[in-house]
């Protein structure tokens, strides 16, 4: 299966070197690309951060759809899509693992300068990207709040003059059909439209045998109208309006434990070498999922940007619109079995309104911005927890009781009632609801100072309020025929559906908020930066920088507030914001004889009080508890890129981190310290990196090209709380080794660029991992994993006017 792949790359570059170079295209150098990270236009080599950038031609030579295709390119960047409506980002290893609605994450998503949020609207498919910037360390000055540990800056291409349209099919393996569509029409002579639809979707490379269906597909499609009205002196105003609906089978789940007689017959509460050895392979076992789930959403927004000369200044506003309803309902045992059964939902319903302006000018000495800054949203949250009785049997078995129902029917049969045994089943069903209102507001201002030709002073500063208000609401199980059967038969045991607790899951949320309990907080912050940088020629730059971001407070949706808690964070389940010192020192260096561009940078930083949400057992049952931290770490970041001739061009990058917790502190049900993983690795791999080559050769009349670009990452370095399941190794499986994964696109294009043919190949050499090992059944000696797909084939068909 590899060796064609070879036997390509091996022609393509025998071809890239011997073939003559058309004039139209030895012109091509690598480009000068012009960011907006420090809210100005730029040149990328010009700005003292450190950051990189991926333009469409970067994202089209991947195939991605998304920003998680992009992980692994971007060194230090970790995106976690495996559940689309419930992402994760981090960048240099901080990554907040809390779906819920009341906290944020520390890496703020813009699109076209518009805070996309963490929850159900910040993981959405490309549509005519023009670039995406992804600023290292803390932003809170420029990008505002939940920008602690950098910030991804997305921006699509606007109307333009000329009448243009483009198209693009892509047909593949796993049932792949991608498609869009872009036109670009001049109304008249300061009037212009834009139109892209977009279509993808695949049946899935897993097999369910449970119910006969594939798994682990995708299929969504959105839409994009912009309208640009250009008035006189530079003046523009921009409208856009976008609509997307995603609709697709929930992320596959694959069961380790397949012995029927485990996990009760063999699982103490430890996952030691005698129990993990139990574990299948879940690349050798099937895929037998019972509930198949479903994952959605639909999405609409609506934007508009003014931007004018204002007495010799220039004067922006943003507007933007947001509203969506996601969807979440998976499989969460990894089987079929009812004494495990686990079926979980996260729905979420959203609408938020941002308004920003800014005013900027220059003058010899000065170059300054300054702005102002509204964010409203409301946000529902319906977490539910769907079992069996049987899994409330294994429970409470697990928590030294006996299988309740299990007796009790199996009681009722031996009195002679026909139908039931002791391995009937009814369903239990518990939900728990939430509701938050975020407002913030802030203003800013930053301005660089040109100390002498060559040398930069840039100081900036963000004050930002934010008050956020929490409702709890968790109602009784809904179980009609469990009741119905237990108050029609339970008397003969004499019992009914009252002698049940309503809940178990939520149990303990249920008896603080069986109506509904409401808080709010508010907290201030400033985020100050300070930026040196200094030019020892027109191509080298040095530059070192201080700065401190902030992540707002929040609450934790699964405890509502509980005054007899013996801890400070039950009787108060807020959090306190987050903030991350960061420091900074590198360089940025063109070198023009070799047609090349080295960066590297020196960061170390503080990150106090990054709050997360974990599943793990307090008492008898596993609950979401607050796990509170500080972290530290340094490193490096290097990437560059050169071109060698005009027929080949190579690029990589990388970066080295070392991470640890100074302080992480688990409590147990008495408020006591039950771990301490201070001075422990947080997990972040120590090493991240790429590597690729672009080649291209005059063939057919037209233009061929190949791209060849591959990822690594060390091992996950786990601590003593993480090493039982994400760093094991057992002789059927491994977890938390370091990976690679290998693109490449074979490409053709005619000599006027209008059309062309691309062959893609995603993860080349069919390397498969496993990307997590737990889940909740986790606690009660069950775990499933998610794995990574399988290699993916397909051609593109290109056409444009």
């Amino acid at each position: 299966m590899i060796k064609p792949v070879r036997t390509i790359i091996s022609a393509s570059l025998a071809a890239a070197f011997f073939v003559p170079v058309p004039p139209v295209w030895a012109a091509d150098e690598i480009q000068s690309v012009v960011v907006t990270a420090q809210s100005r236009k730029q040149f990328v080599q010009d700005v003292p951060m450190t950051m990189q950038v991926l333009t469409a031609k970067d994202i089209d030579n991947i195939g991605a759809k998304d920003l998680a295709d992009l992980n692994g390119y971007v060194p230090g960047l970790v995106v976690d899509a495996i559940e689309p409506t419930q992402p994760g980002f981090g960048i240099r290893g901080v990554n907040a693992a809390d779906f819920g609605i009341a906290t944020d994450s520390p890496v703020g998503i813009y699109v076209d300068g518009v805070y996309t949020g963490k929850t159900g609207g910040a993981l959405m498919n490309f549509i005519d990207i023009q670039r995406i910037e992804v600023v290292k360390g803390p932003q809170g000055t420029l990008f505002g709040r939940n920008s602690a540990a950098g910030a991804i800056a997305i921006t699509t291409n606007e109307p333009g003059k000329d009448l243009d349209a483009a198209g693009h099919i892509k047909l593949g393996k796993f049932g792949r059909a991608n498609a869009d569509v872009m036109m670009n029409l001049p109304i008249s002579d300061t009037l212009a439209a834009r139109l892209v639809a977009v279509r993808s979707g695949s049946e899935g490379w897993a097999d369910n045998t449970a119910t006969g269906k594939k798994s682990g597909g995708d299929k969504d499609w959105a839409t994009r109208l912009s309208l640009r009205k250009d008035f006189g002196g530079d003046a523009k105003l921009v409208f856009s309006w976008e609509h997307e609906n995603m609709e697709q089978y929930g992320r596959p789940a694959f069961g380790v434990i397949k012995d029927p007689s485990l996990p009760l017959g063999g699982y103490t509460g430890v996952y030691n070498a005698a129990y993990t050895a139990n574990f299948v392979n879940p690349f050798d076992a099937p895929l037998a999922n019972d509930q198949q789930g479903s994952e959605g959403r639909k999405f609409d927004g609506a934007t508009l940007r003014v931007e004018a000369p204002l007495a010799g200044m220039t004067f922006s506003s943003t507007s933007a619109y947001r509203r969506f309803a996601t969807h979440n309902l998976t499989d969460n045992d990894g089987g079929a079995r009812q004494d495990l059964q686990l079926t979980t939902l996260d729905a979420k319903r959203a609408h938020s309104f941002q308004q920003e302006f800014k005013l900027s000018g220059k003058t010899d000495k000065l170059d300054w911005i300054a702005g102002l800054s509204f964010y409203h949203n409301n946000e529902h949250q319906d977490a539910g927890a769907y079992v069996s009785t049987g899994t409330l049997d294994t429970l409470s078995q697990f928590g030294g009781g006996d299988p309740n129902f299990a007796m009790l029917f199996g009681g009722l049969a031996a009195a002679g009632l026909p139908g039931v045994s002791p391995s009937t089943t009814f369903s239990w069903d518990e939900t728990h609801y939430s509701d938050v209102k975020t407002k913030s507001a802030s203003i800013y201002g930053d301005t660089i100072w040109h100390l002498t030709a060559a040398t930069n002073l840039t100081a900036g500063l963000r004050y930002t309020q934010d008050k956020k208000q929490m409702t709890w609401y968790v109602p009784g199980r809904v179980s009609p025929q469990l009741d119905n059967f237990l108050n029609s038969f339970g008397p003969l045991a004499g019992l009914n559906a009252a002698s049940f607790p309503s809940n178990v899951i939520f149990g303990t949320a249920a008896q603080l908020a069986s109506s509904p309990v409401t808080r709010s907080k508010d907290w201030t912050d400033f985020s100050p930066r300070l930026v040196l940088d200094h030019k020892l020629d027109k191509d080298t730059l040095l530059f070192t920088s201080i700065a401190r971001g902030y992540q707002a407070g929040g609450f934790n949706i699964f405890t509502p507030p509980n005054p007899a808690s013996p801890t400070a964070i039950g009787r108060d389940p807020s959090f306190e914001p987050e903030k991350m010192i960061n420091f900074e020192a590198g360089v940025k260096m063109s070198l023009p004889a070799l047609k090349a561009t080295v960066n590297a940078s020196l960061f170390a930083y503080k990150f106090k009080n990054l709050q997360d949400v974990q599943l793990y057992s307090v008492g008898s049952l596993p609950t979401y508890n607050v796990v509170s931290s500080d972290q530290k770490a340094q490193g490096l970041d290097l990437d560059g890129r050169m071109r060698i001739t005009p027929r080949v061009t190579v690029f990589g990058g990388m970066e080295y981190i070392d991470q640890t917790y100074t302080r992480y502190q688990r409590l147990d049900a008495a408020g006591n310290v039950s771990l301490d993983l201070g001075g422990q690795p947080v997990g972040t791999p120590r090493l991240t990196a790429m590597a690729g080559v672009n080649l291209n050769w005059e063939a057919a009349g037209g233009r061929g090209s190949l791209n060849f670009q591959g990822t690594r990452s060390s091992a996950t370095r786990c601590n003593s709380d993480t090493a039982k399941l994400s760093c094991l190794s057992t002789a059927k499986l491994q977890t938390g080794v370091a990976t690679t994964k290998f693109d490449a696109r074979l490409a053709w294009d005619s000599e006027s660029g209008r059309y062309g043919v691309a062959l893609l190949v995603n993860n080349v050499f069919d390397k498969r991992y496993i990307q997590t090992l737990g889940g909740q059944t986790e606690q009660y000696g069950a775990p499933y994993a998610c794995l990574t797909p399988p290699r993916q084939v397909a051609v593109e068909f290109r056409a444009s006017m």
